[in-house]
């Protein structure tokens, strides 16, 4: 089985970066380049689409299925263009609850690629999370995965 196709429309992709699957079988893509995350159920439905909050590179999903997004600020991006043109803005982590609501919002400062310091990052594509709350980032410029502690832990 298998859906869509590019373009900007709903169900349509330009560059899915990742997938993940919450314990009700929903699947969630980062849809890179229309700055979404899309939710399909495992036929391939569009059930619901997150727009405009970040540009999702990477996607995490909890036992209790809290949804963790990382990627970048909405940038700008034309359906023409392969990619994307200008540099990332503010790198950022979000959690959403399975219905889409925004739970939780953290922003990383964009760090001189090459020359990260500790809590900086250039291109962050990856994101997990422990059983205590810690969240692990990759980051492709800076060629590191940093741990994030929340405060109290």
């Amino acid at each position: 089985k298998q859906w869509g196709k590019l373009g900007v429309g709903p169900g349509e992709f330009s560059l899915p970066h990742s997938i993940a699957i919450d314990s009700q079988g929903r699947l969630y893509v980062c849809d890179r380049n229309n700055a979404r995350v899309q939710v399909f159920d495992q036929q391939g439905k569009l059930l619901d689409e997150w727009r405009n909050l970040l540009v999702p590179w990477g996607v995490w999903i909890t036992k209790n299925d809290e949804i963790w997004v990382c990627g970048s600020s909405p940038m700008a991006w034309r359906e023409t263009d392969e990619l994307l043109s200008c540099p990332p803005k503010d790198q950022v982590l979000m959690k959403f609850s399975p219905a889409g609501k925004l739970l939780q919002l953290w922003t990383l400062p964009y760090g001189k690629e090459g020359d990260t310091r500790p809590g900086e990052v250039s291109w962050l594509h990856a994101v997990a999370v422990d059983s205590q709350g810690c969240l692990y980032v990759g980051d492709i410029k800076g060629q590191k995965a940093q741990k994030l502690v929340p405060l109290g832990k």
